[in-house]
């Protein structure tokens, strides 16, 4: 068991986040396939295998459930794995484990597929490589991130330090950092995932992310002014609407 800084806001994380646009599905898909020649058919008893690592609350997860494979969803945080074990319940194919990125306790050699969404950036690249390694069957793995990048950034926080206004980090420097510290010769693509926002679910969004003050904190009302004003400022008739992406980060690495 471990409380991360997402500790209490997975029912926030569950119903603001983002999920993953279908033909960005089906795209990991015909990976997964041609990675694994699933199509041609098995050449011993093993049964593809996918491990979403740092699982969240499964808005992966639930998606990759879809292909009919046996899926490990490895989740640190309590809170985070009582809503995974929630909304995976009655997927026959999915396991959910209390793991970390570099201790998984998954089996040896037992996973093919290694699936990472809009996490890849919490975890060190030495130790999740050598965990990966330890976790493939065959002596490779097919790696695959996915960050939903927003057009403002979903990490944008108000600036007490210095007072110039809104800080942009999180989801497109994520999605470059991670690219070029855990691939060496990734194929990326991108598709898009418009989000339409209403203000319960936009402030659901911004509560979940790792920054941002629970509601019992001391600055949480005025950050949920804060939150509520860039609401106003950014939505038409009630919607706030962002032309987020997803980008999908990919590489077939050998042990």
């Amino acid at each position: 068991m471990e409380h991360t800084r997402f500790q209490g806001k997975a029912r926030a994380y569950a119903a603001g986040r983002p999920g993953y646009p279908a033909a960005a599905l089906r795209y990991i898909d015909e990976m997964i396939r041609r990675s694994t020649n699933r199509d041609a058919g098995a050449t011993d008893d093993h049964e593809t295998t996918i491990a979403d690592i740092g699982a969240g609350t499964g808005k992966l997860t639930v998606a990759l459930a879809g292909f009919g494979l046996p899926l490990y969803a490895v989740e640190p945080d309590t809170d985070m794995r009582a809503e995974l074990t929630m909304h995976t319940r009655g997927l026959g194919n999915v396991t959910v484990v209390d793991g970390t990125a570099d201790n998984t306790g998954l089996p040896a050699h037992g996973v093919d597929v290694v699936t990472v969404a809009q996490a890849l950036h919490w975890f060190e690249p030495e130790s999740f490589a050598a965990e990966c390694g330890r976790i493939a069957h065959g002596g490779r793995y097919l790696l695959v991130s996915l960050y939903n990048v927003t057009s403002f950034d979903s990490a944008m926080r108000p600036d007490r330090l210095d007072g110039h206004g809104d800080v942009v980090t999180g989801s497109m420097r994520h999605f470059e950092d991670t690219t070029d510290e855990f691939f060496r010769n990734p194929a990326i693509r991108s598709f898009p995932n418009p989000m339409h926002y209403t203000r319960q679910s936009w402030r659901a969004y911004m509560d979940s992310h790792s920054h941002s003050p629970l509601p019992d904190d001391a600055d949480y009302a005025e950050y949920r002014s804060w939150v509520d004003a860039l609401f106003d400022r950014r939505a038409v008739d009630g919607i706030l609407t962002d032309d987020t992406v997803c980008m999908v980060t990919s590489e077939l690495r050998s042990v």
